[in-house]
């Protein structure tokens, strides 16, 4: 066993030499004088001991354990205090500062220093053996497994003392939300292996970004959160935030796989925007939804009118998930009428939210529905709802109603929609080439091979596909050639241009003709005069919708209305 004695009475350090060679036990004794000298030789040597006298000049024993606490020797060796002076309190003291044992020196003999010294020994190995079990827990309560960035409750932490930090120096301080966009699509097109690749070629990329003082983590599935600090302008902030949506849109290279993949971030500032920690996570919070909102791939520094939004989308989500699980909620039925005959052919179903305590219509709800992931459960009540209601309508008129269902993006993911359509039609003896399905294009521009599998199973099941909005800016010829799109329905814009600007007429006409040589059904929308009726009918566009034969309406108003339709239509014939 390696001792250092570092004691400045030499009548005491001969005393505790004899004690030790009495033992003859291969103890190797250095001394030291001074608390100096004592630092010097712990630096160049390995010591398993230190025998530290309490008493010494310039330096005392507590002064010196804390030295070598602040050296981080301490953890390396055990430390015995030995001293003349017996006193509770200078024990207690130098336990506390780090010693594993206390001794006096009149009573120390060749027996008790040997078992002091191993017992010291033993006790800074269990100690050392807790501490090191302790570094371990620590980092995994602080750090996050797979990408070796901490966590979210180190975060939290961290961001609390930079904001006292901040407080103290009056300096600026930016937190920032960054989710990856669409990343569910990349497990589900990819695998989870990929999925976790792609995370840790992020977490490089954003730890090689950072200054020193700054700090990057994992909080979520496919979140990160960043703490920024000493910067004099968010300018600067704005500026890092692009350097980073830059770094995850570099394709990430997997099994010989180009991966792309593009996220949103929101900023939020200390003091500007908030001064705890909680406000600036959830402001960051809100500022990232709204960058995605506004298309993803984008930075959003919060302002205090997304507080206002975000507490709205927040009660309206609330209540929506209320009217879904007590049936507040209900559809109401828009007829589409036979260009030729005026008779109606088919109903559109849409939902409706007559009891919601906050105003709001039914595109800023369904929005909200998708967001929250409430649509899964909310578009199957509305699949169900409208095939019991085409049968019940068929049956009351004597010939069978077409009906029309819209499905969001996400539902369009769901493995299992096309079998609980399946269920839905047999359940309430419906036929397939009854029902109609409205995907948006925007949905098909977000497609993937989920999004292609239920398409095509749900046409497997005899149902037809119809595009909605076709020409609002996102049309894509390539959507008619490679889904199995039966219908075409016209966006309500295009018509109402046709008096404005004239060529929209040609417009309508070319398109109408392409799809017909595409044998593609066309529906228009939002027909509101006798004058657009006609232009439908010239162009051969051969269904129409809108105000000039109903609006939407209630279940128990929709046989009457039908009717009423249908007989108008038979004394214009």
């Amino acid at each position: 066993m390696n001792i250092l004695l570092i004691d400045d009475d030499i009548v005491d350090i001969k005393s505790i030499q004899r004690s030790i060679s009495a033992e003859h036990s291969g103890y190797m004794l250095t001394e030291a004088n001074t608390a100096e000298q004592a630092l010097n030789l712990i630096e160049n040597d390995n010591f398993d001991v230190i025998l530290l006298d309490y008493m010494m000049p310039k330096m005392n024993g507590i002064e010196m354990l804390l030295e070598l606490k602040r050296r981080s020797w301490l953890n390396k060796m055990a430390v015995v205090m030995i001293s003349n002076e017996h006193s509770e309190s200078i024990i207690l003291k130098s336990i506390d500062a780090g010693a594993q044992d206390f001794l006096l020196k009149s009573e120390v003999t060749a027996g008790q220093l040997k078992r002091a010294l191993l017992q010291a020994k033993k006790r800074f190995e269990l100690e050392k053996k807790l501490v090191d079990s302790y570094q371990q827990v620590k980092e995994l309560a602080e750090n996050d497994h797979l990408t070796g960035l901490y966590n979210r409750y180190y975060f939290g932490e961290a961001l609390q003392r930079s904001i006292i930090a901040n407080r103290t120096y009056r300096a600026n301080l930016a937190v920032m939300q960054l989710d990856l966009d669409n990343f569910k699509n990349i497990n589900d097109s990819f695998g989870h292996d990929i999925g976790n690749t792609l995370l840790q070629e992020m977490a490089v990329r954003f730890k090689g970004i950072l200054k020193q003082n700054d700090l990057v983590a994992r909080i979520g599935g496919d979140e990160f959160a960043f703490i920024l600090t000493s910067f004099s302008s968010p300018l600067y902030i704005e500026r890092i935030a692009q350097r980073i949506l830059t770094l995850v849109t570099h394709p990430v290279i997997i099994e010989q796989r180009h991966i792309h993949v593009t996220g949103s971030i929101g900023i939020a500032l200390h003091p500007l925007n908030g001064h705890t920690a909680e406000d600036l996570m959830r402001y960051a919070d809100i500022a990232m939804y709204r960058a995605k909102q506004l298309g993803k791939n984008k930075a959003c520094l919060f302002e205090d009118n997304m507080e206002r939004d975000f507490q709205r989308k927040y009660r309206i989500e609330i209540g929506l998930r209320h009217a879904n699980e007590h049936g507040d909620l209900a559809m109401h039925y828009q007829p589409i009428v036979d260009t030729k005959t005026r008779q109606v052919i088919s109903c559109e179903a849409l939902i409706r939210w007559p009891n919601a305590k906050i105003a709001t219509n039914p595109q800023e709800f369904m929005n909200i529905a998708e967001e929250s992931r409430l649509i899964n459960s909310l578009g199957r009540w509305i699949i169900e709802t409208a095939i019991i209601e085409q049968t019940t309508i068929s049956k009351k008129l004597g010939y069978e109603i077409i009906m029309t269902i819209n499905l969001s993006p996400l539902q369009l993911r769901d493995h299992d929609l096309p079998a609980f359509i399946q269920d839905c039609l047999t359940k309430h003896s419906s036929k397939g080439e009854n029902i109609v399905f409205e995907l948006t294009e925007t949905a098909l521009l977000e497609s993937d091979n989920s999004v292609h599998h239920s398409v095509s199973a749900i046409k497997e099941l005899g149902c037809l596909i119809a595009l909605d909005d076709f020409g609002t800016g996102y049309s894509s010829i390539s959507h008619l050639l490679t889904f199995p799109i039966d219908i075409v329905k016209l966006d309500k814009s295009l018509l109402d241009k046709v008096h404005v600007l004239p060529r929209y007429y040609h417009i309508l006409k070319g398109l109408s003709h392409m799809l017909h040589q595409l044998r593609i059904s066309v529906v228009a929308e939002g027909v509101e005069s006798a004058q657009q009726v006609a232009i439908c009918s010239e162009l051969n566009i051969e269904r129409i919708q809108g105000y000039y034969f109903s609006k939407p309406m209630a279940q128990c108003s929709l046989y009457v209305t039908i009717q009423d339709l249908n007989k108008r239509a038979s004394n214009l014939n």
